[in-house]
């Protein structure tokens, strides 16, 4: 029996940046990844083209740029037609999750400051906006590979509660500010998992809410440069096994 055909899409979210060992220093793409260990779980071939710093602009219809030194292409066109199961983590950059954490906690220093200028603006959207680019992607794909099971893989929680947390320069309010952020990406992704029948989601997180930044056992970096704030190793193994156990407690692999 052939090896089922598993592609990845999304940003920095599923791609791993600052895991070792990176496979591609411009996606910032770690052979480390939820991905890569799902394949593995899967026994799948994997075709990860999850990219840093993607919109799902990105992932439908607009070339990724790295600097003008490479250009990656719209992520649904490296999809196969006989594609079995595609996942897809990505929405933070749109609605600018992490990259508003960074802005505005690299603010607390006068280097960190003129740093922000590098980060990109986040656009002004509604939870339905972001779930109507989801759903945009999701149709590409089954036009793509009719077959294919889709999956939508939440963001792990970052902050499970507004209190302080150590060496994170955030106050109570800025926490909440950016929990809330998370809460309405987590809403667009249930939005477009309800708009299309037979899409899987997967409640990452709700099932993170205990392993944030300053938590006992994290599944997310704390600050730590331009790799803070994302999953970390043990994140990527447990979102990789949370969604291999997802699938196998409804047969759908």
């Amino acid at each position: 029996m052939a090896p089922l055909k598993y592609v990845a899409l999304g940003s920095s979210v599923a791609a791993g940046p600052g895991i070792p060992p990176i496979t591609n220093r411009f996606a910032q793409r770690s052979a480390n990844n939820y991905p890569n260990i799902l394949a593995k779980k899967l026994g799948a071939e994997l075709t990860d083209l999850s990219v840093s710093g993607a919109t799902l602009k990105n992932l439908l219809s607009v070339p990724q740029k790295y600097f003008y030194v490479i250009s990656f292409e719209p992520q649904v066109k490296g999809i196969p037609a006989d594609a079995d199961i595609v996942t897809i983590s990505a929405g933070g950059n749109d609605v600018g999750y992490i990259t508003g954490i960074m802005r505005d906690t690299w603010g607390a220093t006068f280097s960190g400051r003129l740093l922000t200028g590098l980060l990109p603006t986040a656009e002004d959207l509604s939870n339905q906006d972001v779930a109507n680019r989801f759903t945009a992607i999701i149709d590409e794909v089954r036009k793509i590979a009719p077959k294919a099971l889709i999956v939508l893989v939440e963001y792990p929680t970052l902050f499970g509660s507004d209190g302080p947390i150590q060496d994170i320069p955030l106050d109570t309010e800025r926490i909440r500010h950016h929990r809330s952020v998370a809460d309405s990406l987590q809403k667009a992704y249930q939005l477009a998992a309800k708009a299309r029948p037979g899409v899987k989601l997967i409640p990452i997180g709700e099932l993170s809410r205990e392993h944030g930044v300053g938590s006992k056992e994290p599944w997310v970096s704390g600050n730590k440069g331009p790799f803070g704030f994302h999953p970390n190793l043990e994140g990527m193994q447990a979102v990789a096994d949370i969604v291999y156990q997802e699938l196998k407690a409804e047969n759908l692999v």
